[in-house]
């Protein structure tokens, strides 16, 4: 193994999803991070993360004096900047012209050493990142397009029955073994991508750009428009519109989610509701949990839902809320715009035995345990809660 992904740097930005893993696991598009790094890369990566994470991660390379590139995770990676990547000598790194660090080539492991390398920096002059959680929104349809044609080069898609109606061919891949009955799939403004053993139910209508990733369902009469992507094992139905599910987690019955990013074994009840626009049109403020202020987004704004956070049926859900890790929310009337790891109800107060046995249950009801090195994180995290 030659590359490391390092997200130590910038993963405050990416609160509450980065909290319970490293942003390697962050999906947008078709891929997750290190999934598209080592798209570009062409072999596998190490993860190098905050201490309390990299039990996730073990990496053995890390006690050796191997020669490794360690890349900053958020850049967005592309052929141009892979190669400038790949020649890189060692002691040398790579900064963009802003001074954001990007690559570094070197036998050292601490992150003060990879960052401040012995040798004169390489200035890349043109260099796209992610910088924050607001930023996967706001380039998630164009995520969603490169990836798709990145999937999808010199393939043939599985050709479905005539039941289901497809507008823009082209545009459309369906992997081997999706299941797609009596629905509606337009491309016409993007494209339409469906994982293996997807299933889509009758009468879902879907509108690009959209990804369905591996075991997802879209259940009948679901209306998906783009930019979406509803990540793998993902249970989609009623209204959804321009977010990321990132895996694992169910949105399964009417409601609207709009404007929203959803982590990892989450849960929206019957019937939840989030607001993305306030009535006055005016600018939504969004908490910001690194900075502990409100920062103000956008006219547009739905939702951050931490991994294993649940809501209870009809929950309305306020415009630019946050939502933390492990909340347990049910409450009457618009939800608190910002809601802390492990809350109950709408204070905190999740007891953690009590949460993880119920993520456990909520992972076994897909055929998957919760690790002893996850439940670790969660017992870090609630012990910060506590202080």
């Amino acid at each position: 193994m030659q590359y490391v992904l390092v997200d130590i740097a910038d993963r405050e930005n990416f609160y509450p999803f980065s909290l319970t893993r490293s942003l390697a696991e962050c999906r947008v598009g078709l891929y997750n991070f290190q999934e598209r790094w080592e798209k570009f890369l062409g072999e596998e990566s190490g993860i190098y993360t905050v201490s309390y994470l990299q039990v996730l991660y073990p990496n053995q390379y890390l006690s050796t004096d191997d020669l490794l590139t360690f890349i900053n995770i958020t850049i967005v990676p592309n052929k141009q900047i892979i190669q400038q990547i790949k020649s890189l000598g060692e002691g040398e790194k790579l900064i963009s012209a802003s001074g954001k660090w990007i690559a570094t080539k070197t036998k050292q492991r601490s992150i003060a050493q990879i960052l401040l390398p012995e040798l004169a920096p390489v200035v890349v002059q043109e260099v796209e990142w992610v910088e924050n959680s607001i930023d996967l929104l706001k380039k998630h349809a164009n995520f969603i397009k490169a990836d798709f044609s990145l999937v999808t080069a010199n393939r043939v898609s599985k050709t479905v029955n005539e039941s289901n109606r497809l507008i823009n061919k082209e545009q459309i891949f369906i992997e081997e073994g999706a299941n797609l009955s009596c629905c509606n799939l337009n491309a016409s403004e993007g494209p339409i991508y469906i994982g293996r053993e997807a299933v889509i139910m009758e009468g879902a209508s879907i509108r690009g750009p959209i990804v369905l990733g591996n075991k997802g369902v879209v259940k009948m009469n679901t209306s998906i428009y783009g930019a979406t992507s509803i990540g793998p094992y993902c249970l989609a139905g009623g209204e959804i519109k321009n977010s990321i599910m990132m895996g694992f987690s169910n949105k399964g019955h009417d409601g609207y989610l709009g404007d929203s990013i959803i982590g990892y074994w989450c849960n929206l009840g019957a019937g939840t509701s989030n607001s993305n626009v306030k009535n006055s049109a005016g600018k939504v403020q969004l908490w910001n949990e690194a900075k502990q202020v409100w920062d103000t987004v956008g006219q547009k704004m739905g939702m951050l839902v931490g991994d294993y956070s649940r809501f209870a049926i009809q929950s309305s859900i306020n415009t630019g809320s946050y939502i933390g890790i492990s909340a347990n929310v049910f409450g009457n009337g618009l939800l608190p715009k910002n809601l802390p790891n492990f809350t109950w109800g709408i204070l905190p107060g999740y007891i953690l035995e009590e949460a993880i046995e119920d993520i456990g249950n909520w992972k076994k009801m897909k055929g998957f345990e919760l690790s002893i090195e996850e439940a670790s994180v969660l017992k870090h995290l609630h012990h910060l809660a506590h202080l």
